[in-house]
C-alpha cells in the first residue's frame, strides 16, 4: 500500500508531540520520501538520539511499503537560524 506525504506528517506529529514536519513524496508513488522534521524534544539530543525519535515515531510506517526516507532534523532555535541541529 503506497504511503502519502500528509500521513507521513501526521504520523511524525502525532507521535512528536509539539513537532512540525513538512514532508514531500519524492516520486509521487508513495514509497520514497523526504522530510524536514522541526522539534523541540530535539533539543540537547545527538543527532543519532533525534534520528532514533524519528524512527520510533514512524516505525509502523517504515515496516510497510516506504523504500526511502530521508529527513532533517532541526531543534526550533535551530530552524529560526537555518541551521541544522547537532
Amino acid at each position: 500500500m503506497p504511503y502519502t506525504a500528509e500521513l507521513l506528517k501526521r504520523t511524525i506529529e502525532k507521535n512528536l508531540p509539539g513537532s512540525v514536519a513538512e514532508v514531500h513524496d519524492l516520486k509521487g508513488t508513495g514509497d520514497h520520501f523526504d522530510a524536514v522534521i522541526v522539534c523541540p524534544e530535539f533539543e540537547g539530543k545527538s543527532r543519532i538520539e533525534q534520528h532514533r525519535m524519528v524512527h520510533k515515531a514512524t516505525n509502523e510506517l517504515l515496516e510497510g511499503d516506504i523504500h526511502a526516507f530521508h529527513f532533517t532534523t532541526l531543534t526550533p532555535d535551530a530552524a529560526r537560524e537555518g541551521q541544522p541541529s547537532r
